[in-house]
C-alpha cells in the first residue's frame, strides 16, 4: 500500500507541481506567522551588553525591557498558533486532499477552516494539547498521541458536519492498528530527508515536503476510500 500511495502522490505532483508547491510554501509562512521571529539570550551577549552599556542600573532596565518584548512576542506567536496557524494546518489539509485525487482546488481553500472558526479553532486546539502533553511525558508517547490523532485536521477539511469530538474520537479509532503502517510511510522517505539535508533544506521546499504531505493526505485517502 505505502508503495501504491507514493505512486500516487508523484504523479499528483508531476500533475500540479507548481500549484501543490506554492500553496505548500504559502501554507508554511502562514502557519508560522510571527513564530519565525525570536529573541535569544545567552550568557555571552548579555555580558557584552553589560560591558557595552557600563551602568548596572541602566542595564537591568534595558534588560527588563528586552524580556517583556520577548515574552510579549513568545504569547502573541503562541496565539497566532491556536488562532491562526492550527485553522491554516486545516486549509492545507484540504488542498493535499484535492491535490492527490488530482482534482482542482484553489489558494483559497487554505482559508476553508475559517468558514467554521470555532469548530476547527478549538478542535485543533485539544489536537495541540494532548500531542504537546505527550511530548511532555516522552518522546515515544507523544509520537504515539500524533499518529493517533493524525486524521484530525483532514477530518475536518473533509467533513464540514463532523463536530471537533467526534472527528477526535473517529482518528483515535481510525488509527487503532494503523499507527504502524503510518510510522512507516514516514520512515519511506528517510533516504529524501538524507537528501534535504544536504541540500540545507532547498530539496525541502521545493520536492521533498510536498511529496511527503500528499502521501500522508494519501494515506487518509486511501484508507477511507477501503472502507
Amino acid at each position: 500500500m505505502i508503495g501504491q500511495i507514493k505512486e500516487k502522490a508523484r504523479t499528483a505532483m508531476k500533475a500540479q507541481y507548481w500549484p501543490i508547491v506554492g500553496n505548500e510554501l504559502l501554507a508554511s509562512i502562514l502557519i508560522g506567522g510571527i513564530g519565525g521571529f525570536s529573541m535569544r539570550f545567552n550568557k555571552s551577549n548579555l555580558n557584552n551588553l553589560r560591558e557595552l552599556i557600563g551602568n548596572d542600573a541602566m542595564y537591568g532596565k534595558i534588560l527588563g525591557i528586552l524580556l517583556g518584548i520577548a515574552a510579549t512576542v513568545g504569547i502573541i506567536s503562541l496565539l497566532y498558533s491556536f488562532l491562526v496557524g492550527n485553522l491554516i494546518r486545516v486549509g492545507i489539509s484540504k488542498i493535499r486532499l484535492s491535490a492527490y485525487a488530482q482534482e482542482s482546488f484553489r489558494t483559497e481553500n487554505l482559508f476553508s477552516a475559517f468558514k467554521q472558526y470555532g469548530r476547527c479553532v478549538g478542535t485543533m486546539a485539544l489536537y495541540t494539547l494532548f500531542i504537546t502533553l505527550g511530548l511532555i511525558l516522552f518522546i515515544v508517547p507523544g509520537i504515539i498521541v500524533a499518529l493517533g490523532l493524525y486524521e484530525v485536521p483532514y477530518l475536518l477539511a473533509d467533513d464540514p458536519s463532523i463536530s471537533g469530538m467526534d472527528a477526535i474520537r473517529r482518528s483515535w479509532e481510525d488509527m487503532k492498528g494503523r499507527k504502524g503502517e503510518l510510522f512507516g510511510l514516514m520512515l519511506s522517505f528517510i533516504g529524501w530527508i538524507l537528501l534535504t539535508i544536504l541540500t540545507c533544506g532547498i530539496l525541502a521546499a521545493f520536492y521533498t515536503g510536498p511529496y511527503m504531505a500528499l502521501a500522508e493526505a494519501g494515506f487518509y485517502r486511501e484508507k477511507n476510500m477501503s472502507l
